[in-house]
């Protein structure tokens, strides 16, 4: 009996698995298919090489090597990139296509559809979330990657034999900022599917212009380190808080809520 509920369970995981990369698949392909995509990834294409020739002629002609605090310096245009380059993209991507794809499919009546077939709401939520931020994280990792590549190879390790790349600015780059911004990108999905879209996708621009503004107040004044331990365990402590948030609102994801907000209810 055990033995049969184990299969019945991991057959029920793989079939959601597939019906969530059907979703997955379909509005990843509408995505990459528009103009807003393209614009957005050539912007970021000249601008990952932009900050590379700017920040290798600024370092190799500011003479910062010669003086005490270049180290200070270094670590912190290091974490500056770091931190910076994944929000912008996947604050970019949160903005443009966090809600289209669902006002286009309520205004058709295609949400509607998609619940008849054996779909969830839970489903269509992964696969939208899937669909958005894969291509939003790739662009950020790579655009991170080859300006803080580029700036050690061309410049810190000629000039000292090393390189600058420390532990706190990989994780927030590559693994907490994408997180956080995962689960805020879920989070507008989800009430964009329970409710309206137009004001579902309100909070995230608090959030982002939120960051934005405060966490650069807070380096000029002195009150936040970037590459600090303290600064990465405040920024998992938002991650974790976002993700928190995002499950106590599953509730609110049911084929109900959903559907009646489609027709304006």
């Amino acid at each position: 009996m055990k033995q049969e509920n184990s299969k019945s369970r991991k057959f029920e995981r793989r079939s959601s698995l597939k019906r969530i990369n059907i979703v997955f698949q379909r509005d990843l392909k509408e995505l990459i298919k528009t103009s807003t995509f393209k614009i957005v990834s050539a912007i970021f294409s000249v601008f990952a090489i932009g900050a590379v020739l700017i920040l290798v002629f600024v370092l190799k002609n500011g003479d910062l090597f010669s003086k005490e605090y270049a180290e200070q310096v270094i670590g912190l245009i290091i974490g500056l990139i770091s931190y910076f380059m994944p929000m912008t993209v996947l604050m970019t991507f949160i903005w443009s296509f966090a809600n289209f794809m669902i006002i286009n499919e309520k205004a058709r009546g295609n949400m509607e559809s998609l619940l008849a077939t054996p779909l969830n709401p839970k489903e269509i939520l992964l696969g939208k979330v899937f669909a958005v931020f894969f291509p939003g994280y790739i662009i950020s990792f790579l655009s991170s990657l080859i300006i803080l590549l580029s700036v050690n190879f061309a410049v810190i390790y000629p000039a000292t034999g090393g390189f600058v790349l420390p532990v706190q600015a990989v994780l927030m780059s590559f693994v907490i900022n994408p997180v956080f911004f995962m689960g805020l990108l879920a989070l507008i999905i989800l009430f964009s599917m329970a409710g309206n879209p137009d004001i579902a996708i309100a909070p995230s621009f608090i959030v982002g212009f939120g960051l934005m503004l405060g966490i650069p107040l807070g380096i000029a004044t002195g009150s936040i380190n970037i590459l600090s331990w303290v600064f990465v365990l405040w920024c998992l402590a938002g991650a974790a808080l976002i993700w928190i948030i995002l499950l106590s609102c599953f509730r609110f994801l049911s084929k109900e809520n959903v559907v009646l907000s489609g027709r304006g209810s």
